[in-house]
C-alpha cells in the first residue's frame, strides 16, 4: 500500500525535523545503530465506503520506538518522549496536517515504546477509462 511508504516518510521527515542525527528505520533492523528510532504499523482497518466517490476511513495503529545505547537508563529514554510529541503532534502528510491520537508511552525491553492511532481518508484512483464520444441515433415513434 503506497500510502503506508508516504507516511513513513512524512514521520521520518517529521523526526529528522526536531534530531538531524537519528538513524530513522521502517524495515526489519538487522544490525542497530545506536541511537535509533524505528517506526512500524501492526495493524490497519480500512472502512470502505459504499458510494465509490466517498473517501474510505483508514485507521492505523502505529509504533515509534527510540534507543539510545544498548542498556540505557530510563531517564534518558523518557527524554526522548517529547521528541515523539512534536514530531506527531501536526506534522505534514499528503499536503496536509495530522496528528496522533491516543498516545501511550511505555519502557519496554530498554527503548521508548510510542503507540499511537491515526485516522486518515483515502481515496483510491480510478484506473478505468472514460468514455470519449457516444456516436448515437435516436428514432422517433
Amino acid at each position: 500500500m503506497g500510502i503506508i511508504i508516504d507516511l513513513k516518510n512524512a514521520i521520518r521527515k517529521s523526526i529528522y525535523t526536531l534530531d538531524k542525527k537519528m538513524n530513522f528505520n521502517f524495515e526489519e533492523i538487522k544490525r542497530a545503530k545506536y541511537p535509533f528510532v524505528f517506526f512500524y504499523i501492526p495493524n490497519y482497518q480500512i472502512i470502505e465506503p459504499q458510494d465509490s466517490t466517498r473517501f474510505a476511513q483508514l485507521n492505523l495503529n502505529c509504533v515509534l520506538e527510540y534507543a539510545s545505547e544498548e542498556n540505557p537508563d530510563n531517564a534518558d529514554l523518557w527524554a526522548y518522549e517529547k521528541t515523539f510529541r512534536l514530531a506527531t503532534k501536526n506534522f505534514e502528510f499528503l499536503n496536509t496536517k495530522i496528528f496522533a491520537q491516543n498516545s501511550v508511552f511505555n519502557i519496554v525491553d530498554g527503548v521508548l515504546q510510542m503507540t499511537f492511532d491515526l485516522t486518515l481518508y483515502v481515496k483510491e484512483k480510478d484506473e478505468t477509462e472514460l468514455m470519449k464520444e457516444l456516436q448515437m441515433t435516436i428514432k422517433g415513434a
